[in-house]
């Protein structure tokens, strides 16, 4: 999982893993720590006994064990997506690592953020540099341990892997997570996606009078209304928290290349297929989830036109896609 999330590293991120004083030589501090069944479980320690029960699309994410402060910080940042009932998707329990790290980023190499993963029966575990998560699938509890209480990699380790969550239990409902971002103009939202690089975050830009789901990544769910788009929460460095926790019926996708002129053309089910597939982050390199995945996108490409979208960096491009609808 190595190029999922699609975030480099830098030096700042990590201050003070690298320190050289002498209780740093400690064994294990300057290599990749994975971690083990002490790491988790009922008699490891929490932070607190607060909760905070978050919604978005038919995902429903219990976070327990916060202090006051945590959960306060939280409700600041991502209290429009706070919910009040529905059944809970899973539920995870936070509580401080026993480590500085799990993966080990040297100080002044850049390098694409990593994540590994192992499965063993029901029991998945996913570990980054700042965490370390394991999810008992079946009872859909999981165990964070974070390397900090607050901060930046606090809020990094635990968005990565709420991140992750999300991806894996929206396929049960029929959606999918997708690395586009969702702009709604009129009622309708307008999906855009592509790698890092296409233009996500500047078509976003481009459109500073309309309501903005994501410029990272947009949940893809499936309504008895039809498919619609949705933000999440976990919005990451210059990422923005979505302008709304509302859901909207998708006009289109359309898969960004940068041009000298607009165009814009349909692409064939089979072509939209393998396109929007190679844009589904953190689900692709497990076979179940990446049968799932290309099962629901399937279905999505025969009910939504998908387009080719060529673009300059100007807001001309609305003019096609609003002709069009």
């Amino acid at each position: 999982m190595a190029t999922e999330t699609e975030v480099l590293r830098t030096p700042q991120g990590f201050g003070g893993v690298g320190s050289t004083s002498p209780e740093s030589q400690a064994e294990g501090l300057y290599s990749d720590v994975p971690p083990c069944s002490d790491d988790f479980g009922p008699f490891c320690p929490t932070y607190g006994d607060h909760s905070l029960l978050l919604g978005f699309g038919p995902i429903r994410l219990r976070l327990e064990g916060l202090s006051a402060r945590q959960a306060a910080l939280l409700m600041q940042r991502y209290g429009r997506f706070r919910a009040t009932g529905g059944r809970v998707t899973a539920r995870v329990r936070l509580g401080p690592a026993r480590v500085p790290h799990f993966l080990y980023h040297r100080p002044g190499v850049f390098e694409r953020y990593r994540m590994e993963r192992r499965q063993d029966g029901r029991t998945l575990t996913l570990w980054s540099y700042e965490f370390a998560g394991r999810l008992d699938v079946e009872a859909r509890k999981a165990d964070l341990r974070l390397v900090e209480p607050e901060g930046v990699l606090h809020d990094r380790g635990l968005e990565n892997y709420l991140r992750v969550l999300t991806a894996s239990f929206v396929l049960e409902a029929g959606g999918f997570l997708l690395h586009g971002a969702g702009i709604v103009r009129d009622g309708k939202a307008f999906v855009f996606f592509g790698p890092s690089g296409a233009g996500k975050t500047t078509i976003t830009q481009l459109s500073p009078d309309d309501l903005v789901l994501s410029d990272d990544l947009t949940l893809v769910v499936r309504t008895p209304r039809g498919y619609e788009a949705a933000g999440i929460p976990f919005g990451l460095a210059h990422h923005h928290v979505p302008e709304s926790a509302g859901s909207f019926p998708i006009d289109s996708f359309n898969m960004l290349v940068q041009a000298a002129a607009v165009r814009r053309t349909e692409l064939a089910p089979a072509q939209a297929l393998a396109e929007i597939a190679g844009c589904l982050p953190f689900v692709m390199q497990d076979t179940a989830q990446s049968a799932r995945g290309l099962d629901n996108v399937a279905n999505v490409v025969w009910e939504v036109p998908v387009h080719r979208l060529e673009f300059r960096k100007d807001a001309s491009f609305w003019n096609v896609l609003t002709e069009a609808s």
